[in-house]
C-alpha cells in the first residue's frame, strides 16, 4: 500500500487532523478571491436565519390565539386577525425554505467543481514516486467519497444544521421573555447534556467510522486494479483468487461497520431518553403552573408547540451529527491527500527554460532511490545541441534513471543538469518539460480516439498535423483503413491495438510535440523487423537537428548515435561511438557479441555487424 494511503489507517491525532481538515473546507467554503460567492453563501446563510426567527415567532401567535378564544384576547389584536397573521408567517417561512435553493444550488455545484480540479490537479503535480506506489481504484474511492461528502456536509450544515441551531436560540429567547425563565433553563441543559453525549459518542463512532472508510477504500482499489488487470487475471487463471481476494476485504468491512452502526444504534437509544426525560420535565413543571393559574392556557400551549418544535429536529440532529461525522470521515481522506506534498517542486523564483537548441550537460550526478535500490554515481558526459546520444548496458544499469532525472521526475542528490545553460532545478518543471517528448517502452494510452491520443501531444493541433505526425510514425495507412479512421476508440489503456500499433502512437504524439529534446526508451521494441526499419528511418529524419536521447537494449538500432554511453552499476563505463566501442572490446563489444548471434541457430541477427565484417569494413576505409 503506498506511503500516503496507508496512512490513513493508521491512528492519528484527531485534533491535528481537525484542525488541518477544517481550516482547508473554511479556505473552500469562505473564497478570498471569490466575493460574488461568499456574498451568495452569505445570503443563504441570512435566508435560512430569517426561516428560523418565523418559526420561532408563530407559535407566539398561536398562542395568542388561544388565548383570545379562552377569553383572554391581546386588546391590540382580535383573535381571527391573530390566526390571518399566523398564516401568513407560515407561508412566508416555507417560501424562504424554498428559495433557499435557488441559493444554495450554485454553491455546492461551485464547491464540487472547485474540490474536484483543485484534486486532480494536486494529484497530477505529485511526484512520480507517489504514482508508483499508487492504487487506482482506491485513490478514485476517495476521490468519489470526498465529492460526496462534501456535498452532504454542505447540505446537512447549510440546510438543517445552522436554521436549527438558529431556531434553538430564537426560541430560548423567547421562552425566557414569554415564559418563567426556568423552562428556557431546563430546556438549555437539557440541549447541553444532549450536546455532550452526542459530541462525545460520535467521536468514538467516528474513529470506527474512519477504519471501515479506510479499508472500503482499499477493497475499492483491490477490485479496480484486478480490472484494470484483467487480462493478466486470465493468462493465469486467477479469477477466484482475486475475488476471494476482495471479499476478504469486504468481509473486514462488513465486520467494521457493523461495530460501528452496533454503537450508533447505543448512542441514539442514549440521545432519545435525554430528550424524553426534558420534555418530560418541562411538560409536568407547566402543567403544575396550569394548575397553580401562574400561567395561562396559551403559554401551556405555547410551551408545548416550542417543545414538539424542538424535539423532534433535535432527534433528527442526532442522526444529521452521526451523518456529518461520517461526511466528514470521507471527506477527511482526500483533504489528507490534498496535504501530500510533491518531492519534486519549483524553487521560488523558478523561471522559463531559455530558449536553445537542446544542449544537455550532466555534472558529477549522484542519485540513489533508497537501500537496496540502483543508484547513479558520477554520472558525467554532455551532449552538444542536435546530436544523438545513445546508453546502453545491462538491466538496470540506471538508463532509465537517467532519463527520469533529465525530465525532472527526481531531483539529482550530487551534482547537476544543465540544459542550455541553465540548471533544470532553477527552472519551471513545466517549461522543462514542455521542451521534451518521450516515447516510452511501456505505452499507454486513453481511452478515447486515436486522434485524440496523438493530438494528446499538443492540444489544439490541427488534423492535419496529427495526420503528418501519423504518417511519421508509419501509421497513418493504418489508421486511414480503419471503419472510423482517426475516430477509432482505442479501450482501456489502448488494449484494442497491438502493442507495435500503440507504440507507434507514442512516436507520432512526440513528434507532433516538437521538443528540442527527444528521449527514446525503447522507442521501437514493439515493431517488427520491416515496421521498426521504416519508422527508424522516419524518426532519423525526424529527429534531425534535435537533441536525442535513446535507451535501447538492440544495440543494431544506434550504431548511428554520435556518442554511445555504456553504464554498468550505475557508472558509465565505456563512452564513444559504435565502430570506437567495438574495436575497445570492452562491455560494448561483449554485448554486440551476444546479440550477434540468434541464441540456438548461430544464425546472425538481421541488421547486426559481427568484428569480423566492421574490420572488413575499417579496413576497406
Amino acid at each position: 500500500m503506498p506511503r500516503d494511503l496507508d496512512a490513513l489507517k493508521r491512528p492519528q491525532t484527531t485534533v491535528h487532523l481537525d484542525r488541518a481538515a477544517l481550516a482547508r473546507l473554511y479556505a473552500l467554503l469562505w473564497p478570498r478571491d471569490d466575493p460574488p460567492f461568499r456574498a451568495r453563501f452569505g445570503l443563504t446563510i441570512a435566508l435560512m436565519s430569517g426561516a428560523a426567527a418565523l418559526n420561532a415567532i408563530v407559535p407566539l401567535l398561536f398562542a395568542s390565539a388561544v388565548d383570545g378564544f379562552s377569553g383572554r384576547a391581546e386588546p391590540w389584536m382580535a383573535p381571527v386577525a391573530i390566526i390571518g397573521a399566523y398564516v401568513a408567517l407560515q407561508w412566508l417561512s416555507r417560501v424562504m425554505n424554498e428559495s433557499r435553493w435557488s441559493l444554495y444550488g450554485p454553491i455546492e455545484q461551485r464547491l464540487q467543481r472547485s474540490l474536484a480540479r483543485r484534486a486532480m490537479a494536486h494529484l497530477h503535480g505529485l511526484s512520480l514516486s507517489f504514482h508508483l506506489g499508487r492504487r487506482t481504484g482506491q485513490i478514485s474511492r476517495i476521490l468519489d467519497n470526498g465529492l460526496s461528502g462534501l456535498r452532504e456536509l454542505l447540505f446537512d450544515s447549510v440546510f438543517l444544521i445552522l436554521p436549527l441551531a438558529a431556531e434553538i436560540v430564537f426560541v430560548a429567547a423567547v421562552m425566557m421573555v414569554r415564559v418563567d425563565a426556568v423552562f428556557a433553563t431546563v430546556l438549555l441543559v437539557t440541549l447541553a447534556i444532549y450536546g455532550a453525549i452526542l459530541v462525545i459518542g460520535s467521536e468514538w463512532l467516528r474513529s470506527k467510522q474512519r477504519r471501515a472508510v479506510a479499508q472500503g477504500a482499499i477493497a475499492h482499489g483491490e477490485a479496480v486494479d484486478s480490472l484494470i488487470n484483467y487480462e493478466t487475471v486470465k493468462y493465469f487463471g486467477n479469477e477466484e483468487h482475486v475475488t476471494s481476494r476482495y471479499d476478504r476485504s469486504l468481509a473486514e468491512v462488513e465486520r467494521l461497520t457493523v461495530a460501528s452502526l452496533r454503537f450508533r444504534s447505543l448512542l441514539g437509544v442514549a440521545l432519545s431518553t435525554v430528550l424524553v426525560s426534558g420534555m418530560a420535565a418541562i411538560l409536568f413543571l407547566a402543567a403544575a403552573r396550569l394548575s397553580a393559574g401562574s400561567i395561562s392556557l396559551g403559554d401551556f400551549v405555547l410551551v408545548n408547540a416550542y417543545m414538539l418544535q424542538l424535539i423532534r429536529p433535535m432527534e433528527r440532529l442526532g442522526q444529521l451529527y452521526r451523518a456529518l461525522k461520517q461526511s466528514f470521515a470521507d471527506l477527511e481522506q482526500l483533504l489528507q491527500l490534498l496535504e501530500e506534498t510533491p518531492e519534486v517542486g519549483d524553487r521560488p523564483g523558478a523561471v522559463e527554460l531559455p530558449p536553445g537548441r537542446g544542449a544537455i550537460a550532466f555534472e558529477h550526478v549522484g542519485f540513489g532511490y533508497g537501500k537496496g535500490r540502483g543508484t547513479l554515481e558520477e554520472i558525467d558526459f554532455a551532449v552538444p545541441p542536435g546530436a544523438k546520444v545513445a546508453l546502453v548496458g545491462p538491466t538496470g544499469a540506471g538508463k532509465s534513471t537517467v532519463a527520469r532525472l533529465l525530465f525532472r521526475f527526481y531531483d539529482p542528490q550530487a551534482g547537476r543538469i544543465v540544459v542550455d545553460g541553465r540548471d533544470i532545478r532553477d527552472v519551471t518543471q513545466a517549461s522543462l518539460r514542455a521542451a521534451i517528448a518521450v516515447v516510452p517502452q511501456d505505452t499507454v494510452l486513453f481511452n478515447d480516439t486515436i486522434g485524440y491520443n496523438i493530438g494528446f501531444g499538443r492540444p489544439g493541433a490541427g488534423q492535419a498535423e496529427i495526420e503528418a505526425a501519423a504518417r511519421a510514425a508509419e501509421l497513418h495507412d493504418f489508421i486511414a483503413a480503419l471503419p472510423d479512421g482517426y475516430a477509432t476508440l482505442v479501450g482501456e489503456r489502448g488494449l484494442k491495438l497491438s502493442g507495435g500499433e500503440k507504440q507507434r502512437v507514442a512516436i507520432a504524439r512526440a513528434v507532433l510535440k516538437n521538443p528540442r529534446i527527444f528521449i527514446l526508451d525503447e522507442a521501437t521494441s514493439a515493431l517488427d523487423s520491416a515496421t521498426e526499419k521504416a519508422v527508424q528511418e522516419n524518426l532519423a529524419r525526424v529527429c534531425r537537428g534535435t537533441t536525442t536521447l535513446v535507451i535501447a537494449h538492440r544495440l543494431s538500432t544506434v550504431v548511428d548515435a554520435d556518442i554511445i554511453l555504456v553504464l554498468e552499476g550505475g557508472r558509465i563505463v565505456e563512452q564513444g561511438d559504435h565502430a570506437t566501442l567495438l574495436r575497445r572490446g570492452g562491455l560494448y563489444a561483449t554485448l554486440w557479441r551476444r546479440q550477434a548471434e540468434t541464441p540456438g541457430t548461430g544464425e546472425v541477427d538481421e541488421g547486426v555487424e559481427t568484428n569480423e565484417a566492421l574490420e572488413k569494413k575499417e579496413a576497406a576505409r
